[in-house]
């Protein structure tokens, strides 16, 4: 993917995660003056409501998620004015540590987005919280897969020095086994 692909592909994820907080923030401002003074703000292991505010609680989910998104579009302007990752870097290895790193910071950028956009959603409108049928716990840290992937695809593609299809292969057997631990881990906690 070639440097000016790659930035436009950064502007979309950046106007992806920045829109859907702000169409969510001006719903919410559109139907703040009926809801009631307590609202459900909170969610428990069963992804239903276990506390309880009052209602200027609702933009708790848009300062999250700004606050999140904020963080990691700061983060990537700091990685792409850096002049190297590392000086014992190749050039070549150096540019694919850097898009590793900017592709996870985009990447959890986007979650936190949806994320927090599904929540105003279900504070806006007081259900239950949707998420894919996955515990809400574990589905919060799912970001972490988006950060050992790129980790495991940096160090293969340096230290290794194996094809593009090795690399893949690589990321797709370690969120495999994020995914096998998540799930037994879940089970086990019942």
């Amino acid at each position: 993917m070639n440097k000016n692909t790659f930035r436009k592909l950064q502007m979309v994820l950046n106007v992806l995660s920045f829109g859907m907080l702000g169409v969510y923030l001006v719903y919410m401002l559109i139907v703040y003056k009926d809801f009631p003074e307590q609202i459900g703000m909170h969610y428990g292991a069963d992804n239903e409501f276990d506390v309880y505010a009052s209602r200027a609680y609702a933009f708790f989910p848009f300062i999250a998620g700004f606050g999140l998104a904020l963080v990691f579009t700061v983060g990537s302007i700091a990685v792409n004015k850096a002049k190297r990752i590392s000086r014992k870097l190749s050039e070549e290895d150096d540019i694919s540590v850097r898009k590793a790193v900017l592709i996870v910071f985009d990447a959890t950028k986007l979650f936190w987005a949806v994320f927090y956009s599904i929540w105003a959603h279900c504070v806006i409108h007081q259900t239950r919280m949707f998420t894919f049928g996955i515990p809400i716990r574990i589905f919060q840290i799912l970001p972490v897969v988006f950060i050992g992937g790129a980790a495991l695809a940096a160090d293969s593609r340096i230290r290794l020095k194996k094809s593009e299809l090795y690399i893949i292969i690589a990321e797709l057997v370690y969120i495999s086994v994020m995914v096998i631990i998540l799930i037994i881990g879940n089970n086990l906690r019942k």
